[in-house]
């Protein structure tokens, strides 16, 4: 049978080397060749391994440490021999130790571990992400599994306690609490195999048998329990029993770090009876074979040199190798023969103690690849939950006293909706029920749905779970709208953004929080800005009637619960009428595009957009180098013309673009973003910037002091709006 992994690696040419030099050593050395079954296990050559350090036994006396190489490439290759594994996702257990939950913490993943299991730092035995600092007892799991589950609640309780003696040396007391357990939850293997356990350390190895027996009949599929048995058989001198077991372990767990001790001790239990048995010493005198050895070729005295480690049979059988060799004149059939001795004196599988070892390895590949690693749920053991005898309210929200959704545990352990308590930290970073401060929580931005409740939730109250479900999504999305058509969406009053351009925002009132992760969550994505005018007769502000769609890029959320939002603008709308949902405001709108452009005005569009773009050019190059790199840092650079512009909806970009840097009033911000003319928005344009050069010419030309600014020219927005023509297409 050939292991797998057997193919040599790099290291192999050396293991090679050091043979060689061993052949030519006077006498057999033992360091090397111990060196040489290492390098053998590193490999991944099993077979040829044991034989090797089944040789170093009969040279000398073995430490246990040195077939630690052995062992690791013995579970590496049953490992590899088994295949995938598969195995199922527990829900209402521990990860960790897969018993039920006592005092159960959640990590920020949302999967909830026993305190005492929970690992800071270490990966989460579910989904592998790194667990944070320990929070407080969930308390809704906790009042759960006290409810649903009682005695086995009271039996965890009692193997937490028994795990905790065990620590700290009290083996016979822990004994006492196992029993409990046991008693409590006679079926769950869990509390058998720390009852197995503890016997073990008080030196009964038939009693931690029989426990762990009955853990494997219960649950065939759990490795720690073939581990438990696989100890105990090894302390009753039952190895190849115990072989099989502690392989069968790590078949089912893929993880050999656990028992590559426990193997290295009963291989080297294994391999040392050959030493007694065989009670060869090497350093007795040379066996001879009836030849003169001092007229033999040189060849021939390497070969007498390992004649000691050789069994008399097998000399006879190396005499006659070594006397047909002798009639020949070859130095390749002598590199062969010489090579074929060694291999037979090395890999002496002939050996009956080796070839027992072997055939039980072939019986562990056999067992291994006819296992099956489909486990089931470690929860199967527990009694199961159905809707029945469930009472209501235990799993309505505090904050909204409906059911929950999306059900989410702060690290002081109290469980809310989702979207509850991120309407809660908008307004305070205080837990609502133990004003805990919650800060660090609201800035990791790592909020999960607690695992455990949400599959309790669809199982006691499906319908109920399904229904809030579906009222939750159309909440979230009406309102917000899609950017398609006449809709509502939702508006964010601050100023003026352009099609194409980008637009940071600094999201820090509630209500726009809100809406900001509504968008996000509802996978919109995207929503309305205004800029905010004058207030009205009532006091009421009022927001311009024209407006850009803007698509979230990227969102940095900041320790307080503010956000940073990179978005850059969409298609213009103009406003029809105003609404407000739970605190912003919402808008009917219609969307915009540019006229269509009629063939015969082609042309001269085509001339007054190379002149305009040639005029915003040299203004640009008048800019001022610093302020040059602010513009480009928030807005980017100026766009190129695209090649289809004047059947685009927005125009050309670049246009835009021009219009965000000028040093306009929301007013006629508002006015040209509302024209769907693409020549007035052209000329608009050229009439700001003949506006802006002429401030630049009349600035040089007086005296420091008494210049307009070019905020005071450009309000003066009658000559622009001429151009512009407020009422739009008429």
């Amino acid at each position: 049978m050939t292991e797998v992994g057997r193919e040599p690696s790099r290291k192999y040419g050396l293991a090679e080397e050091i043979y060689e030099r061993y052949l030519d050593q006077q006498n057999p050395n033992y360091e090397i060749c111990l060196g040489y079954g290492d390098s053998l296990s590193r490999c991944g050559r099993v077979r040829e391994a044991i034989d090797v350090y089944a040789q170093c036994f009969r040279l000398g006396s073995v430490p246990l440490e040195s077939l630690k190489h052995l062992a690791s490439a013995l579970l590496d290759s049953v490992r590899s021999a088994a295949g995938p594994r598969r195995r199922s996702e527990a829900s209402f257990v521990c990860p960790a130790c897969e018993g039920t939950l006592f005092q159960p913490v959640t990590a920020a993943c949302g999967h909830t571990y026993c305190r005492t299991c929970f690992e800071p730092n270490k990966g989460c035995k579910v989904c592998g992400q790194k667990l944070g600092a320990i929070g407080e007892t969930n308390v809704l799991v906790q009042r759960l599994v006290e409810k649903w589950w009682p005695r086995e609640a009271e039996a965890s309780r009692a193997r937490h306690e028994g795990d905790k003696l065990i620590k700290e040396g009290q083996v016979a007391q822990a004994l006492e609490h196992y029993d409990l357990a046991v008693q409590l939850a006679p079926d769950s293997p869990l509390h058998l195999s720390n009852r197995a356990h503890a016997l073990h350390l008080l030196n009964r190895p038939q009693a931690s048998l029989t426990d762990a027996d009955h853990a494997v009949r219960l649950r065939p599929d759990w490795g720690k329990g073939h581990y438990r048995r696989g100890v105990a058989l090894s302390c009753l001198g039952r190895y190849e029993e115990a072989f099989s077991a502690l392989c069968t372990c790590v078949t089912i767990d893929g993880n050999p770090q656990p028992v590559r001790q426990e193997l290295t001790r009963l291989l080297h239990r294994m391999l040392a009876p050959s030493l007694r048995r065989q009670n060869v010493i090497s350093s007795r005198a040379p066996y001879h074979l009836g030849q003169d050895i001092s007229a033999r070729s040189q060849r021939n005295k390497r070969h007498q040199m390992l004649l000691p480690l050789m069994s008399p049979i097998q000399n006879h059988q190396r005499e006659e190798a070594l006397n047909t060799s002798d009639c020949e004149d070859n130095s390749s059939g002598e590199e062969e023969i010489t090579q074929s001795i060694c291999r037979r004196l090395l890999f002496a599988s002939d050996s009956p103690d080796n070839g027992k070892l072997h055939a039980i390895l072939d019986r562990v590949y056999q067992e291994v690849r006819k296992l099956k690693i489909d486990t089931r749920p470690a929860e199967i053991l527990l009694p199961p939950l159905t809707a029945a005898g469930s009472g209501g309210g235990e799993f309505d929200c505090i904050l909204c006293c409906r059911v929950l959704w999306k059900p989410v545990t702060t690290p002081c352990g109290h469980t809310y909706c989702w979207m509850c308590l991120d309407r809660c930290l908008d307004y305070s970073s205080a837990c609502p029920l133990c004003i805990t401060s919650l800060a660090d929580y609201l800035a990791s931005s790592q909020k999960t749905v607690t695992d455990f409740v949400e599959r309790a939730l669809k199982i006691v109250t499906p319908c109920e779970y399904a229904a809030r479900a579906t009222n939750d999504r159309a909440e979230l999305v009406k309102g917000l709208g899609s950017g398609l058509g006449s809709e509502e969406i939702a508006v964010f009053i601050c100023t003026t953004a352009f099609p194409c351009v980008a637009c940071p925002l600094f999201v820090y009132e509630p209500r726009y929080r809100l809406m900001v992760r509504r968008c996000l969550e509802s996978g919109i994505g995207q929503f309305g800005i205004a800029a905010c005018l004058n207030r009205d007769e009532t006091g009421t502000k009022k927001y311009a009637e024209y407006g850009t769609m803007l698509e979230i890029r990227d969102r940095v959320l900041l320790k307080d619960g503010c956000s940073i939002l990179s978005t850059t603008g969409g298609r213009r709308f103009r406003v029809l009428g105003g609404d407000e949902k739970d605190g912003y405001d919402t808008a009917q709108v219609e969307f915009l595009r540019d006229s269509f452009v009629q063939p015969d005005q082609l042309s001269g569009l085509l001339e007054l957009h190379d002149k305009v773009r040639s005029k915003g050019r040299r203004w640009w190059s008048t800019v001022a180098p610093s302020q040059q790199d602010e513009i480009q840092r928030v807005f980017g650079r100026m766009p190129e013309t695209e090649d289809d512009w004047p059947r685009l909806p927005d125009g050309p970009s670049w246009t835009w673009w021009l219009l965000a840097i000028l040093p306009l009033g929301p007013q006629l911000q508002a006015g040209i973003l509302g024209t769907t003319s693409l020549e007035k928005r052209l000329r608009a344009i050229e009439k700001t910037l003949d506006h802006m050069e002429q401030w630049q010419l009349t600035d040089a030309a007086q005296p420091s002091g008494e210049a307009e600014t070019p905020a005071s020219i450009c309000r003066d927005e009658d000559a622009v709006m001429d151009e512009v023509s407020v009422v739009q297409d008429s």
